[in-house]
């Protein structure tokens, strides 16, 4: 998927503890078929690494602040700045919109023919009742978008891989009055010669996931969908958290996105293991939202559960056999456990409620949560 130069760095470096998981992320970035890799998985974060230590942070909201009318945006680099939240508009007339990298777009109209690049931004969309206003999507998301979403592609047009750049041709051949992308995408910037609109998704807790939701309802005309689909997600969520307070038991997680990714702080994944009842080691091995970490810092933190990205190319037996791994306690008591459906803890849509309905029964196994 996407081309070799973008990744090339990233690969060598972040890759070489083995050639075998080498060859598997090396296979998946340049599209080749079967080997998974946390670098092109089915999950955006693999876009938070386009070189060695230069993370795309696709979040917003650091710290854990509340959704508020201005937010803080995490943009490309970890650098940050302040934007407004949607703005109300007349029913008709201009709509004014500020996205999650502080870019300013103006609609004449509620869009009608979209592009979504992402599986986490076609789910949103569809979410919103939009599937008649996609024009086409990007290959990754015909790839990797989980149930229920999966089936409501059909009859969707493949605009191709979006990673590292957009098809140009494509993308201006359908026509689009909107295309709803994420951070590190190349050639999105290229569109506005086209006076294409391009509105930037990048959340980085569930508060930011909401208020994405609420964006592309604002974008879209479909701002009651939007507030319903928002507030039934926090319903949801305060169900399963409600629930996990039954126990009092709170694990020490590892997550291991592959290569010794892992989530650290001020990242929606974050967010979502604290809801679930358990404590992120990775919060506190770095102060980058997705660092690479070393063996040794995950020995010392000792963490009594270890979670695999199962579409890291990396089985529990390699996980348990990486240097020093025997003395942690999770490998003692055999608590190294892949993720069921990573898509679902790792796309920032509502996909978050069943991943952190899959990360409470992976960390709480006695713990009933709703259907």
């Amino acid at each position: 998927m996407g081309h070799i130069k973008m990744w090339w760095k990233a690969l060598s470096d972040a890759m070489n503890r083995s050639q075998e998981t080498y060859l598997q992320t090396f296979g998946r970035a340049c599209g080749l078929s079967g080997a998974a890799s946390f670098l092109c998985g089915p999950s955006r974060l693999r876009h938070h690494i386009r070189e060695k230590d230069i993370i795309v942070f696709k979040q917003i909201w650091g710290s854990g602040a509340s959704l508020l009318a201005t937010v803080a945006l995490l943009a490309g680099c970890g650098t940050t700045s302040s934007v407004t939240a949607p703005v109300s508009h007349p029913a008709s007339g201009p709509i004014h919109l500020v996205d999650d990298v502080g870019d300013h777009l103006t609609l004449s109209k509620p869009a009608t023919r979209i592009i979504t690049l992402e599986p986490s931004n076609a789910e949103i969309a569809l979410t919103l009742g939009l599937k008649k206003e996609i024009v086409g999507t990007d290959a990754s998301t015909f790839q990797y978008t989980p149930a229920p979403w999966k089936s409501e592609l059909k009859g969707l047009k493949n605009i191709g891989p979006s990673y590292p750049g957009i098809n140009l041709e494509d993308i201006v051949a359908a026509k689009p009055d909107l295309v709803i992308a994420a951070t590190g995408i190349k050639g999105l910037s290229s569109l506005s010669q086209y006076h294409i609109p391009v509105l930037i998704l990048n959340p980085a807790s569930i508060n930011g996931v909401y208020h994405d939701m609420m964006l592309v309802g604002e974008a879209t005309g479909k701002t009651a969908k939007a507030t319903a689909v928002v507030n039934t997600m926090k319903s949801d969520i305060n169900a399963i958290e409600a629930d996990v307070k039954a126990t009092t038991a709170r694990p020490t997680v590892f997550y291991d996105l592959g290569g010794l990714y892992t989530a650290g702080p001020d990242s929606f994944v974050n967010s979502l293991i604290d809801m679930a009842g358990a404590v992120n080691v990775g919060a506190n091995l770095s102060t980058q939202q997705y660092p690479e970490v070393t063996d040794e810092q995950v020995v010392k933190a000792d963490p009594e559960d270890i979670i695999i990205d199962p579409t890291s190319g990396t089985t529990i037996s390699q996980e348990e056999h990486l240097a020093g791994f025997s003395v942690i306690s999770a490998v003692q008591t055999g608590r190294v456990w892949y993720v069921p459906n990573s898509s679902y803890v790792n796309e920032p849509s509502p996909a978050l409620v069943m991943g952190l309905k899959e990360l409470v029964k992976l960390f709480h196994p006695n713990v009933k949560v709703g259907s």
